[in-house]
């Protein structure tokens, strides 16, 4: 039966494929068809935090405790892991694995790395780089901007919420917009200046009484670690700490000086908890620029990490790797299909 013609028949007929159709491809493993062209390669997968409890009601941050159990069992039985440090010595090299390779991380420093992902990874021995907002060793009720506006939006019921006179309604699952010019509150708030973006979420909080409701939510969901959950992390021996800024502004919207301010300052504060070389930073967003890139390299990072290349220059250059973000929001088999699929695009 065509159910596309039918009031919701394309939306349906998707749940079918994900809920049937999938999983039986899986089981025969026919997501293997891209390995031929992409058997050695490398790819850079990421996340950003695993939870006891599905969240993705609330915002599409985190994966759920199980499913990210079946990712490393997949991936552990599937595809040769290596460190991060390991792929750019393949990229310096030039040299290719001998079979479809993966390395994993982690961007922005959730508690919930330490307390339910780094089990499942000691697990499946899977080697992981876990990039930090140094902010998370100077504040522990911190709570990351993106999720603040998640947790706005959850929320907000029937309301619109106002930044520089711009009104933004919900649209979709997780996003608000204004719609006078279609933009995203996201994108919105990502181009706000230096220490103003705080600044307006804070008094969004106030005025909304929202910041009760936001701080009842499980912790979970927006509590990251502090400097001894980030040292303690550290100590596993399949973990390496990496930079992910300091208070996640998009560096390449903000001033050369600040951004320069943004990675030295996180920098020393995990090489500090660490007492080891912070080498990597993955650019918050992935935002960046050929200034930024330089700055990177002048404060001592030796290795960056974008989600997409965004230079002319990077395709040539050995130090910077691009990654693939896992979603939280599909099922296991779907990932399983767009994780073979992303070797082709992300992989190098």
């Amino acid at each position: 039966m065509n159910t596309a013609g039918y009031p919701g028949g394309e939306f349906r007929m998707r749940g079918l494929i994900k809920k049937y159709l999938l999983p039986s491809l899986v089981q025969m493993q026919v997501e293997k068809v891209y390995h031929l062209a992409t058997r050695r390669k490398v790819l850079n997968i990421f996340y950003h935090g695993v939870v006891g409890n599905d969240s993705t009601m609330v915002f599409p941050r985190h994966i759920a405790r199980g499913q990210f159990d079946q990712h490393m069992r997949y991936i552990s039985k599937n595809f040769n892991i290596i460190s991060l440090a390991e792929a750019f010595e393949l990229q310096r090299q030039g040299l290719r694995p001998d079979r479809k390779t993966l390395t994993v991380s982690f961007d922005d420093g959730y508690l919930n790395n330490l307390l339910v992902a780094l089990p499942v990874i000691e697990k499946y021995r899977i080697p992981t780089t876990f990039f930090v907002s140094g902010i998370c060793a100077q504040n522990e009720e911190y709570m990351m901007w993106s999720d603040i506006l998640a947790f706005l939006r959850y929320f907000t019921e029937g309301e619109s919420l106002e930044i520089k006179g711009r009104k933004f309604v919900k649209r979709g699952k997780f996003d608000m917009v204004d719609p006078e010019s279609n933009l995203s509150i996201f994108e919105a708030v990502k181009g706000l200046m230096y220490n103003e973006r705080d600044e307006i979420l804070n008094g969004l909080l106030s005025q909304s009484g929202m910041g009760t409701k936001i701080r009842d939510l499980p912790a979970e969901y927006w509590k990251l670690m502090n400097r001894e959950q980030i040292r303690k992390l550290s100590e596993s021996e399949l973990v390496t700490i990496g930079s992910h800024g300091h208070l996640h502004y998009n560096l390449a919207n903000i001033s050369e000086e600040e951004a320069r301010k943004e990675m030295v300052r996180s920098r020393s504060i995990l090489s500090e908890i660490t007492q080891n070389e912070i080498e990597f930073i993955s650019f918050p967003d992935g935002s960046y620029n050929e200034n930024i890139k330089k700055i990177a390299y002048e404060s001592g990072y030796k290795g960056l990490l974008a989600v997409d290349y965004r230079c002319a220059s990077d395709q040539n250059d050995e130090n910077i790797l691009n990654r693939w973000g896992v979603s939280a929001t599909t099922t296991f088999e779907t990932i399983a299909f767009s994780l073979n699929k992303a070797f082709i695009k992300h992989g190098f």
